[in-house]
């Protein structure tokens, strides 16, 4: 039998029409579908920064199942939007803001109620005036770049700071 390398390349080339490189980094196959979560659309204003933190968390060996609109998009003025990420170690929730704003000067305050945490938030960016968060166990925070991580599980939350502040 002679070696046909056209043969080869139109494999290669069908394969690479039928499945573009690159591909399963943007989609989640049944993730968002398994837990009845709506998809992020491209069309949200997150979903650029969302895909950015999606490619950082694959990087580094999550499998990002889902990403989703969150609830948590008018927690502040001035976010572009927020997101919220279920992945093979946890969901957390991604605030984001215009580049090259930040989270820096955000005062988080935490206080204890009847066993219950309430968080309330100061400085920049502006909250906006009847938000807080009011969870039954910690709530830890991660601040990256121009994004706002929220957390509910402590393990979660120390491999994400770590991955994202590079600690």
């Amino acid at each position: 039998m002679r070696f046909r390398p056209h043969g080869i390349l139109a494999a290669i080339v069908a394969v690479a029409f039928i499945q573009p490189l690159g591909a399963q980094s943007d989609s989640h196959p049944m993730g968002c579908t398994a837990v009845n979560w709506p998809d992020l659309q491209v069309s949200d204003p997150a979903y650029p920064d969302a895909m950015d933190l999606d490619r950082a968390l694959t990087n580094h060996g999550f499998i990002v199942q889902c990403i989703a609109p969150s609830k948590m998009t008018g927690l502040f003025e001035g976010l572009t939007g927020a997101a919220l990420y279920r992945t093979n170690q946890g969901s957390f929730d991604a605030l984001f803001l215009l580049k090259p704003q930040n989270f820096d000067t955000l005062q988080i305050l935490e206080r204890r109620e009847g066993g219950r945490y309430l968080y309330f938030f100061a400085g920049h960016p502006k909250p906006w005036p009847a938000n807080l968060i009011d969870a039954s166990s910690p709530v830890y925070f991660i601040r990256n770049v121009n994004r706002l991580i929220v957390v509910h599980d402590r393990e979660l939350a120390t491999r994400l700071g770590s991955i994202l502040t590079g600690r």
